[in-house]
C-alpha cells in the first residue's frame, strides 16, 4: 500500500492510497482518510508520528464501529489535554525535555527511527526529588508545582528581588539625603568656617611661620590737594584754587608685635604698624617721579603746633620763649665775654651775665649801645634796660634774682624738687597765664616784680619771639620753609618731612610720616620693638586688643580697648571702644552673616566706632555673590540732627570732627567734599575727577564670612584762618555772617581692599564644590531615592505587566488542580499499557501503520 505524503492544503490530514487488491474496500472508501492526534511532541510513549497500524484479523462492522467510536472520544479527549498542557507547559520547549521527565519515572523509552523504541533505566526517588521532577511537584502539591513553573524561574524570582531592593535603597537614600544635608552637613561647614575664621596664635598674622606679618597688602590710592594760586591766597586777594593730583598708589603691610593671648584664647592684646612701598606702575602716568612735582598744600603739622601752643602764634612764640633766651643768653655772654678777664671760669661768666640781664651793671648800660651788637639785634635785650625805657626808671635795676636769671636762661646747676616752676617754659607760661598775686604766692616774688616781668615777657615776645619764629617758619613758600602753606615734593608730603617748627618741640619726629614706615626699615624696626626703644606711644605704632571668637564666634575681632583705652576723650565726652577691628589682624571677619543686617566698625581714623546697614541689593565681587553694606547716614549728621554726635562735638553735616585726634581743628569727610554746603563763596573752588569719588560701603560672603571687598575713602581737611603774627592776611570768606576761615582740603586716600583673582577662584571653586555638596544631599539623594521608590512600586505593584501576571496567576491556580489530574491520569494510562501489554484497539496505542503488516486483513465490510 502506497502512503502519499501529507498536503498543507489537505488541512493537515494524511492521505493513504489503497493498493489494487482492496477493491471491495475500496468499494465503500476510495480513499481511507486517518486524522492524527495533535499531541504534544513527543509526549505519547512510544509514540511515532502520525502513524497508522492495522493489526492482522478480520474488524466486523460493529467492531469497528465500536473502535471508531472510541477511536473518537480518545481523540477529542486527547485533543482537549494535549491543548491545555501545551499552553500550561510551555516552559518544555522540546521534546527532549519532556522524554527526560518521563525517563526519570521510567514510564517512556525514546522511539528510534525504523525499529522498535527501547525501554529505559527508571531513575530511583531521591534523583527524582533531587532534580524536581515534574510527577513530584504535580504529585504532591500542585499550588507548589504551579508556582514553581510561573515565578519560580530564576530571572523572575531575580527581578522582584532587585526591586524590594530598589524599594528599601529609595526609602534609606531619601532619609540620608535629608539627615545629612539637613543635620550633619551644616555642623560640619559651620565648624569648618568657625576654625577659619577665629583669631589663634596658629592663624595669620600671629603663627610663627608668619613672623608676624600678615598676609598679602592692601592697596591704596592717595590724592593730593595742590593749590594753584598759593601766592594770592596768602595775601588774601582770591580763594584757594585746587587741583587734584593722583592716584599716587601704594601696597601697605601690617605686621604684630608682642601678641598676647589670655589663658583661654578668648582675648589678644597685640602691637601692630604698617609697612610700605609705592607702586609706579599702578599710580598715574604724571605720578612716576615723585621728587620732581612740587605740590601747595596745607601744613598739618604747621596747625597742629599752633593749635597745641594755644590757638595763636603769639602763644606758639610763648612754647618757644625757652629757645628765645637762649639766644639772648649766648648774645649777652658774647658781650661780656669781651670784657671779662681771661682767668674768668663758667660759672663766674654766668654771674656776669645774670648781672648785665638784670641790672646792666657789668656795662652800665645797655649792650644795644654796642653798635657790633646792634648788626644782629636791634632791640634791648636786658631787663634792666627795659625797665629803664618803660617804666620811667632812673637806674638799670630790675631787683630780678640771679637764681630767677638761672631759671629763665636754663642755666640752673640743681632743681629745687619742691620748686612749682623749675623749667623756663612753665615759669614763663604761668607767669602770662596766672593772676599776678597768685602767681606771686606761689613763686615767692613780690607782686610788683611779677608785673614787671610779665611785661618784659610780651615785649620779648613781639620782639624777639617774632624774630625767632620767623626765621623758623623761613620765607614765605620756601623750599624749606614752613607755615601755614607750604611747598613740598610729592614724596615728601606723602612720605613725610622734616618739619623745621615741629623739630623744636619734638626732635625727630616725623609728624607728617601719614603712611608709616618704609618696607627697607623691617629690620630696625624689628630691632626697635625687640628691644622696647619703640612702642606704641609712636604716631605710627598702635595697640589694640580684641575678643578672638573662641567660643562665641560672632564676636572675632570685637575691640576691648584701643592704644590701651577702653574710653576714648572726644569733643564734648568719652565714648566707650566698641565695634569690629578694621585691619587684617583681627578684622574683616563676619562668621554667619546671612541674616544680619547691620554691623559697627571701629575706625582708627576718626577713632570711633560707625554703623553700616545692609543694602536692599546684593553685589558680585569678581563673579561671587556677596552682600553689600553701606555706610549709616546717621552717622554723619551734625550735632543739631543727631544728639549722638554731640559727644564727638559733630559740627557740619557730612563731616566727623577729628580735632581730638589730630590736635588740630580738622574734619573728616568723603572725597572731594569743600565745606559746609559746598558753597563757592564759603569755601575753596575745586578742580576734580569725579569718577574718583566713591561712597564707604563693604561687600561681604555671607557664608564663608570673608570681605570680598572694602571702601573707604576718606579726606582730611583744616580749618584754616588768619593768624595773628605772620599769616595776618591769608582768604578768608567775606561777610559780617561768614566765619572767620575756610576748610581746606590737604589729601584724601581711597582705601580698596579687595579679594586678588587668585584668592577668589579659590573661593569660588570651595563655594561651588559646597554648594553641589549640599545640592546632592538636600535635592540630589533625596529625589534619587523617591524616583527608586516610585518605580519599584510601580513595578511591583502597578504596572500593566504585573496586574497581567497577577490575573494570570489566579487563572493558573484555579485550573491548576484539575489539569494536572487529567495529566495524572493520562501518564498512569500509558504506563499501564506499556507495562502490561495489553492487546487493545490499535488505534487506542496510538500506534498507526500499514506498512508493517505481515497478513492481509480479511474485509470485514463485505
Amino acid at each position: 500500500m502506497e502512503v502519499m505524503p501529507l498536503k498543507k492544503e489537505d488541512g493537515g490530514e494524511r492521505v493513504v492510497k489503497m493498493s489494487p487488491w482492496t477493491k471491495s474496500f475500496s468499494k465503500q472508501f476510495k480513499y481511507a482518510t486517518v486524522r492524527p492526534v495533535p499531541v504534544m511532541e513527543g509526549y505519547l510513549p512510544g509514540a511515532a508520528k502520525n502513524r497508522l497500524s492495522i493489526n492482522e484479523g478480520e474488524i466486523s462492522p460493529a467492531s469497528r464501529r465500536q473502535r471508531e467510536s472510541s477511536i473518537r472520544e480518545g481523540t477529542q479527549r486527547r485533543e482537549s489535554a494535549a491543548r491545555g498542557e501545551s499552553r500550561r507547559f510551555s516552559f518544555m520547549s522540546s521534546a527532549a525535555e519532556f522524554n527526560k521527565l518521563l525517563i526519570a519515572h521510567g514510564e517512556s523509552q525514546k522511539p528510534e527511527k525504523g525499529s522498535a523504541a527501547k525501554r529505559k533505566p527508571r531513575a530511583n526517588k531521591r534523583d527524582r526529588l533531587s532534580s524536581g521532577t515534574f510527577s513530584n511537584l504535580t504529585g504532591k502539591n500542585p499550588r507548589q508545582a504551579l508556582l514553581a513553573t510561573y515565578i519560580g524561574s530564576s530571572n523572575s524570582h531575580c527581578g522582584k528581588t532587585m526591586l524590594y531592593f530598589t524599594l528599601v535603597s529609595g526609602v534609606l537614600l531619601f532619609l540620608l539625603g535629608f539627615i545629612v544635608g539637613m543635620g550633619v552637613l551644616p555642623v560640619v561647614i559651620d565648624d569648618m568656617i568657625k576654625k577659619a575664621l577665629i583669631v589663634s596664635p596658629d592663624g595669620p598674622c600671629f603663627s610663627e611661620s608668619d613672623g608676624g606679618m600678615c598676609p598679602g597688602s592692601v592697596q591704596s590710592h592717595y590724592y593730593l590737594w595742590n593749590i594753584t594760586n598759593p601766592h594770592e591766597y596768602l595775601e588774601g586777594s582770591q580763594a584757594p584754587e585746587l587741583q587734584e593730583v593722583g592716584p599716587f598708589v601704594y601696597n601697605s603691610y601690617e605686621k604684630v608685635y608682642n601678641a598676647s593671648f589670655s589663658t583661654n584664647k578668648t582675648m589678644v592684646n597685640y602691637d601692630y604698624t604698617y609697612f610700605w612701598d609705592y607702586s609706579a606702575q599702578d599710580s598715574c602716568e604724571a605720578c612716576q617721579d615723585l621728587d620732581s612735582m612740587t605740590i601747595y598744600t596745607v601744613n598739618s603739622a604747621y596747625l597742629t603746633a599752633l593749635n597745641q601752643a594755644g590757638g595763636s602764634e603769639t602763644s606758639l612764640i610763648m612754647a618757644f620763649l625757652p629757645q628765645v633766651f637762649g639766644g639772648l643768653y649766648d648774645g649777652l655772654k658774647y658781650v661780656v665775654s669781651a670784657v671779662a678777664p681771661n682767668a674768668t671760669t663758667e660759672e663766674e661768666i654766668d654771674q656776669l651775665v645774670f648781672a648785665q640781664w638784670a641790672n646792666c651793671s657789668v656795662l652800665s648800660n645797655s649792650a644795644s649801645t654796642l653798635p657790633a651788637y646792634q648788626e644782629n639785634d636791634p632791640y634791648v635785650p636786658e631787663v634792666g634796660a627795659w625797665v629803664n625805657a618803660n617804666l620811667d626808671n632812673a637806674t638799670f635795676s630790675s631787683g630780678v634774682s640771679a637764681q630767677v636769671a638761672a631759671k629763665l636762661f636754663g642755666r640752673q646747676t640743681a632743681v629745687d624738687a619742691s620748686d612749682p616752676f623749675p623749667d623756663p617754659l612753665s615759669f614763663i607760661g604761668a607767669a602770662m597765664m596766672l593772676p599776678e598775686a597768685a602767681f606771686s604766692m606761689m613763686s615767692g616774688l613780690p607782686t610788683e616784680q611779677v608785673a614787671m616781668l610779665k611785661g618784659y615777657f610780651y615785649y620779648v615776645i613781639n620782639t624777639y619771639g617774632k624774630m625767632v619764629l620767623t626765621a623758623v617758619v623761613g620765607p614765605p613758600l620756601g623750599d624749606a620753609s614752613t607755615g601755614v602753606v607750604i611747598k613740598r615734593t610729592a614724596k615728601e608730603l606723602l612720605e613725610g618731612w622734616q618739619d623745621p617748627l615741629m623739630a623744636a618741640f619734638m626732635p625727630g619726629l616725623n609728624i607728617s610720616y601719614n603712611l608709616g614706615f618704609h618696607t627697607d626699615l623691617i629690620d630696625a624696626i624689628d630691632d626697635q620693638m625687640a628691644s622696647g626703644t619703640l612702642d606704641f606711644s609712636h604716631p605710627y605704632v598702635f595697640n589694640k586688643e580684641a575678643m578672638t571668637g573662641q567660643y562665641k564666634p560672632s564676636e572675632i575681632g570685637e575691640l576691648i580697648a584701643f592704644e590701651d583705652l577702653r574710653e576714648i576723650q572726644h569733643g564734648n565726652g568719652t565714648s566707650r571702644v566698641h565695634g569690629r577691628s578694621m585691619e587684617p589682624a583681627t578684622g574683616f571677619r563676619f562668621y554667619n552673616f546671612r541674616e544680619e543686617y547691620n554691623f559697627t566698625m571701629f575706625h582708627e581714623g576718626i577713632q570711633r566706632p560707625i554703623t553700616f546697614l545692609r543694602d536692599e541689593k546684593t553685589s558680585t565681587v569678581r563673579k561671587i555673590d556677596a552682600l553689600h553694606f553701606k555706610l549709616d547716614p546717621n552717622d554723619m549728621v551734625s550735632c543739631a540732627t543727631n544728639a549722638t554726635q554731640c559727644v564727638y562735638a559733630d559740627s557740619i553735616d557730612g563731616a566727623w570732627n577729628i580735632s581730638t585726634v589730630y590736635m588740630t581743628e580738622s574734619s573728616g569727610t568723603f572725597p572731594q567734599w569743600s565745606g559746609e554746603g559746598g558753597d563757592p563763596a564759603q569755601g575753596p573752588h575745586l578742580t576734580f575727577n569725579p569718577e574718583h569719588r566713591r561712597e564707604w560701603g563693604v561687600d561681604i560672603e555671607p557664608r564663608m564670612g570673608v570681605a570680598l571687598k572694602i571702601t573707604m575713602p576718606f579726606q582730611y581737611n583744616y580749618f584754616v584762618a588768619p593768624t595773628d603774627v605772620l599769616h595776618q592776611t591769608i582768604w578768608k570768606p567775606n561777610g559780617t555772617s561768614a566765619p572767620d576761615g575756610a576748610w581746606i582740603p590737604n589729601f584724601y586716600y581711597d582705601l580698596q581692599s579687595e579679594i586678588s583673582a587668585k584668592d577668589a577662584i579659590k573661593l569660588r571653586e570651595g563655594l561651588f564644590i559646597l554648594k553641589v555638596i549640599t545640592l546632592t544631599l538636600l535635592c540630589g539623594l533625596p529625589l534619587g531615592g523617591i524616583i527608586m521608590v516610585v518605580f519599584s512600586t510601580y513595578k511591583l505593584f502597578f504596572s500593566l505587566d504585573t496586574i497581567e501576571k497577577e490575573k494570570l496567576l489566579k487563572e493558573k491556580l484555579q485550573t491548576r488542580a484539575s489539569t494536572v489530574k487529567v495529566n495524572r491520569e493520562s501518564m498512569k494510562m500509558a504506563k499501564h499499557d506499556l507495562e502490561k501489554g495489553i492487546k487493545k484497539d490499535p488505534l487506542n496505542r496510538h500506534q498507526y501503520s500499514f506498512t508493517q503488516m505481515t497478513k492481509i486483513p480479511k474485509s470485514s465490510l463485505h
